[in-house]
């Protein structure tokens, strides 16, 4: 009789490493369809073995084969479950990659933002530097100050470019309220994104970490099955037992 349907090797699933720079989550293997061959004749019937091997060991009890069948179902099924949360990760996993590369293209208003900030402190710098100037040439003007003519004209250019300067400060303060106020909504709202973007790559590597250490597990419950189970002799009338429920 054939026996189908053996529990494969458990695959693992690439990491999300550095924000999302993880390779493609592999394939799981293909699912064996080792029919169970023939082993050489023993007393009491014909003798199978689970994986066609050639039946090493003692020959399996009924209540042997049957926890062997038990074990079997149970790491199979433990694999579809990790096969469909791996697949489920993966899609998962592109859905994060795209959300990245759209919020990428929304950093130009931030990246537009910076080259203002650096216009306008270059602006500020100036005006200081202008600030400074007059300041030192009013003390100037105050410690020695020019005769007849000279002394009105260089006392109304002074205050031609005190009020010139004034001026300057009332737009270079104004531009400053504006581009405070554009920062604020702009940059918070790719704040926000990028940190509710943050949670979910940390979410998504926590449960896929999860996964692979109980992969990792699986494959050592699997391969311990095959040494007890998988190359083991049975007698074919106690797996016909097993199967009425005897």
């Amino acid at each position: 009789m054939k026996v189908n349907t053996r529990v494969r090797a458990a695959g693992l699933t690439a990491a999300l490493v550095g924000g999302l720079v993880g390779g493609l989550v592999p394939a799981a293997p293909a699912r064996a369809q080792t029919a169970a061959k023939p082993a050489a004749p023993a007393a009491g019937g014909r003798t199978l073995t689970i994986n066609g091997g050639k039946g090493g060991g003692p020959l399996l009890t009924r209540e042997e084969l049957r926890a062997c069948f038990a074990k079997e179902a149970s790491i199979q099924t433990q694999l579809d479950t990790q096969e469909a949360q791996r697949t489920a990760l993966s899609k998962e996993k592109d859905a994060i990659t795209a959300e990245r590369e759209s919020l990428r293209t929304e950093r130009a208003p931030i990246d537009a933002l910076h080259l203002k900030v650096a216009d306008l402190n270059a602006r500020m710098k100036a005006y200081g530097d202008k600030v400074q100037s007059w300041n030192q040439r009013v003390a100037d003007f105050n410690a020695s100050p020019p005769r007849g003519d000279k002394a009105e004209q260089a006392r109304a250019a002074l205050d031609k470019e005190r009020e010139d300067l004034q001026a300057e400060r009332k737009v270079l303060e104004a531009d400053k309220a504006q581009l405070s106020a554009d920062s604020q909504g702009t940059i918070a709202a790719f704040n926000a994104k990028a940190a509710a973007l943050d949670a979910k790559v940390a979410d998504w590597n926590q449960r896929n970490n999860t996964l692979n250490e109980s992969a990792k597990s699986l494959e050592t419950e699997r391969t311990a099955w095959v040494t007890s189970c998988g190359d083991r002799r049975y007698r074919e009338n106690d797996e016909i037992a097993i199967k009425k429920g005897q």
